[in-house]
C-alpha cells in the first residue's frame, strides 16, 4: 500500500473511530442549570435584551441536553429561593451551569449581581440587596462535578456608579467600570464574563447582546470543546464591539466539556474534518500569516468566515468599522499612557525621539515599524492591539487569540500542512527546546552575525540550522 493510500485509510479509519461514539463531557450524571435574565429594573437603567438573553441561553441549554430552572425579571427574594431550590437538586457528579444576564456591580473587589429591586443607597445595602457571585460560586463547587459560569452582567450600572463614588477611598477611575477580577476557582469550575475586568458591555443592538449571540453559536458547534469554543466567542465579541469589549475566561477544568456532545462526528463531511484541523493548527499559530495560509487553502467552509474575522482582528480590529486615527482616539489614552507607549517603544529599540508624551511623527514611524513585527496593518496609530503587546497601564490585557507577547516557538506539525515556506518549518524544527534561548524580538533585528536571519510566522528568528 503506497503512503498516500495509507494516509487516506487511516483517515477514513478514524473517521469510523470517531463515529462509533459522541464526545464525552466531564461528568456522567446530570446537566442542571440556573438561567437568570434581569430586564425591568426599578432603581437604575431597564435594560432592552437581559431577559430575552437569558430566554434564549436557556433553550440553547435545553436543546443540549441540560435541564433548566429560569428565572425572569425577578426580585432579591425571588434570586435567592430560585439560587436555594437549584442547589438542592445538585448531586456529586453533576454538571451545573449558571448563567446571569442583567445588572452587576463590584465594590471593593467583590462582585455581586442585582435584583430588580436593588436600590443601593449605601455601601451597607449591598449584602442584603445583591447577590454575591462568590456565593453563587461556592454553593456549585461544593456539590457539583463541574461548575460553568456564564456572567453577562457588565453592563453600563448608573446605581453602581453612584454607589461606588460615595464609598470611601473609591474614586471614579475605570477599575470601577463592569466586574472586578477572578484571580483562581475551584477544581473543576469555569467562569466566563461577558467582558474583562473593568469593562462596560454593551446590551446590543438586535434581539440579544453580542456575548450572548456568539455564545449560542459556537458553544453549539458539533463536537467543539468549550475552551477552544470560547477563544471564538472572545473574537466574535471584539469585531462586533470594534475591539471595546472582550470576554474573558478563568478556568480550573481538567477535563474537556463539549456542549454538544450527541453530535456525531461522521456528521462533519470529509472535507470539512479537515479544515477543522487545519483551523485549530491556525489558532494555535495564532498570527496573521497563519490565519492567511489557511484561508489560501481553505477559501470556503463552515469555519473561513471564523477565519476572516481572526485575520481581520490580527490586522487591526473590527473590520473598518473605524478608521484608524478614531480608533485611537476612542481610547482616549492619557499624556502619561502615551509617553509610556514612547518609552516602551525606546526600550525595544525604536526611534520616537523625545518622550514627551505627544505621538509625533518619529513615534507614529516607530509604532508602524512595531505593527509589522506583530503581522498587523501598519498604521501608526494605536489600537487595543498594540496597547495590550506594549502593556500599557490601563488597558486590560487580551488571550491567546492574538498572538503572544513574546517571541514564540512553534510546533512544526502545526506548520505543515499550511506553511508553504519550508525554511519556516526547518526553522521551528531546529529551535524546537530553545524557548529559554529565546530573546524579546519586537525591535531591531536580532540576527546581524547571521548569514540569512528568518522570519518564522511573522516573528523574526535567529536560526543558523537554515
Amino acid at each position: 500500500m503506497g503512503f498516500r493510500n495509507l494516509q487516506t485509510f487511516l483517515f477514513f479509519l478514524l473517521l469510523m473511530l470517531l463515529g462509533l461514539s459522541a464526545p464525552l463531557s466531564a461528568a456522567e450524571g446530570k446537566r442542571l442549570a440556573l438561567v437568570v435574565g434581569n430586564s425591568a429594573y426599578t432603581a437604575t437603567t431597564p435594560l432592552a435584551n437581559a431577559a430575552a438573553d437569558a430566554r434564549a441561553f436557556a433553550a440553547f441549554l435545553k436543546e443540549n441536553g441540560f435541564e433548566v430552572d429560569s428565572l425572569i425579571n425577578v426580585d432579591r427574594a425571588g434570586f435567592a429561593r430560585g439560587l436555594s431550590t437549584f442547589s438542592k437538586k445538585i448531586g456529586p457528579a453533576d454538571t451545573a451551569l449558571f448563567y446571569f444576564a442583567g445588572h452587576g456591580m463590584q465594590l471593593k473587589g467583590e462582585n455581586f449581581l442585582l435584583g430588580l429591586d436593588a436600590e443601593l443607597l449605601s455601601e451597607f445595602d449591598v449584602g442584603a440587596e445583591a447577590i454575591a457571585l462568590n456565593s453563587i460560586t461556592g454553593i456549585m463547587e461544593r456539590k457539583a462535578s463541574l461548575s460553568l459560569l456564564f456572567v453577562d452582567a457588565c453592563r453600563n450600572n448608573p446605581i453602581a456608579d453612584r454607589l461606588n463614588a460615595s464609598v470611601e477611598g473609591v474614586t471614579r477611575g475605570a477599575a470601577l467600570k463592569g466586574l472586578a477580577p477572578v484571580s483562581s476557582t475551584g477544581s473543576g469550575t469555569m467562569i466566563a464574563f461577558s467582558a474583562s475586568p473593568g469593562q462596560v458591555a454593551y446590551d446590543g443592538v438586535g434581539d440579544n447582546s453580542p456575548f450572548t449571540t456568539a455564545l449560542v453559536e459556537h458553544l453549539s458547534s458539533p463536537s467543539l470543546e468549550v475552551g477552544t469554543a470560547f477563544k471564538r466567542v472572545i473574537r466574535d465579541v471584539r469585531i462586533k464591539t470594534n475591539n471595546l469589549q472582550s470576554p474573558q475566561i478563568v478556568s480550573n477544568i481538567a477535563a474537556e466539556f463539549y456542549f454538544n456532545a450527541s453530535a456525531p462526528a461522521t456528521a462533519v463531511a470529509a472535507s470539512d474534518f479537515l479544515a477543522q484541523i487545519d483551523f485549530e493548527k491556525a489558532e494555535r499559530i495564532a498570527t496573521a500569516r497563519g490565519w492567511q495560509l489557511y484561508l489560501a487553502k481553505h477559501q470556503s467552509g463552515s469555519v473561513s468566515d471564523s477565519a476572516r474575522a481572526a485575520l481581520r482582528l490580527l490586522e487591526g480590529g473590527g473590520g473598518g468599522l473605524v478608521s484608524p486615527q478614531e480608533a485611537e482616539s476612542r481610547m482616549k489614552l492619557t499624556q502619561s499612557q502615551r509617553k509610556e507607549i514612547q518609552l516602551t517603544l525606546s526600550d525595544l529599540g525604536y526611534d520616537i525621539g523625545a518622550a514627551d508624551g505627544n505621538l509625533g511623527q518619529k513615534t507614529r514611524r516607530a509604532i508602524s515599524r512595531y505593527q509589522k513585527a506583530l503581522g498587523l496593518t501598519e498604521t501608526g496609530y494605536v489600537n487595543s492591539i498594540v496597547a495590550n503587546r506594549l502593556e500599557l497601564v490601563g488597558v486590560t490585557r487580551t488571550d491567546s487569540a492574538v498572538s503572544a507577547d513574546e517571541a514564540r516557538l512553534f510546533d512544526p506539525e502545526d506548520l505543515k500542512g499550511l506553511e508553504t515556506d519550508e525554511r519556516t518549518i526547518r526553522a521551528a524544527q531546529c529551535l524546537r527546546g530553545q524557548r529559554n534561548h529565546l530573546r524579546r524580538v519586537w525591535g531591531p533585528p536580532l540576527c546581524s552575525s547571521l548569514r540569512s536571519p528568518l522570519v518564522l510566522a511573522d516573528r523574526q528568528i535567529c536560526c543558523p540550522a537554515v
